[in-house]
This record gives C-alpha cells, sequence and structure tokens, in this order.
C-alpha cells in the first residue's frame, strides 16, 4: 500500500476514530479539547491512490497523571516536564498488521521531538498494549 504520513486537519480523523474507537458515538463527539491546543498535531496516514485516510493519531500538550521521574525523566524536570499525551490512535481494520500504525507513532514521536517534548504518554485499549511496548512506552 502506497501511504504519506502527513498532518491533517483534526476533523479528517474524525470518521476513522468512531469507527474503530468509539462507533457507539455520534461523528461529533469525536472531538476532543485537545485537538486544537497550541502546538498539538494530527497526523494521518493517506492512501496515495484515492486519499483514504487510514491511520491517525493526535498528540497535544497535556501533564501526565503520574510523575515523569517514574518514566525516566530526569528528576529535575519534576511535574514541569515538558508532557504530551498521544490519543485518538486508529488503524483501519483492514490494513492492521502492515506498520501503518508504527509509521503514523513516529510521527507523533517526531513532533514531539521537534516540539522539545520531555515525555509521551497515552492510555491504551488493552488490546493496544503490546503495540506500545514494542514501540518503547512503559506500563
Amino acid at each position: 500500500m502506497d501511504i504519506d504520513i502527513k498532518r491533517i486537519p483534526p476533523a479528517a480523523s474524525y470518521p476513522l476514530r468512531q469507527a474503530v474507537l468509539r462507533p457507539h458515538q455520534r461523528i461529533d463527539e469525536m472531538g476532543w479539547a485537545g485537538d486544537e491546543e497550541p502546538g498539538a498535531a494530527t497526523f494521518g496516514a493517506v492512501e496515495r491512490t484515492n486519499g483514504t485516510i487510514v491511520g491517525v493519531a493526535t498528540v497535544f500538550p497535556e501533564a501526565a497523571p503520574f510523575d515523569p521521574a517514574e518514566a525516566g525523566v530526569p528528576s529535575g524536570a519534576g511535574k514541569e516536564a515538558a508532557a504530551w499525551r498521544s490519543r485518538g490512535m486508529a488503524t483501519s481494520k483492514q490494513v492492521q498488521g502492515q506498520s501503518i500504525g508504527s509509521l503514523v507513532l513516529k510521527a507523533v514521536f517526531d513532533h514531539v521531538a521537534t516540539e522539545g517534548g520531555d515525555l509521551l504518554w497515552c492510555n491504551a485499549r488493552v488490546s493496544a498494549v503490546g503495540f506500545y511496548e514494542r514501540a518503547g512506552f512503559g506500563t
């Protein structure tokens, strides 16, 4: 599959967020407060041939719900560590297992690094824990 990983408007991620993560909710409920935060970014895996978005993730600044030192952030950073949250990561069921999620997550990592982030965190579904662990997240 030929895809490009690029920034997309948050609303462009809503159909996939709904289909994969929240099928019980309406499309107008797919937006989250962090989508429009300064520095926030939504990334999409976009098929080159038809423009279909097959993978998405949003990242924005948000304090971690734990002490960043527990995740290896230098102790001097304390609660003021530049923490970022990844949210709304979804890959179309038809292309899961083809490394598309990993490519989208790399764009998230790159964005956080460019913005000077010290920590990237997320909440994960039990079925996705292995994916995040392979990407370097701790539990």
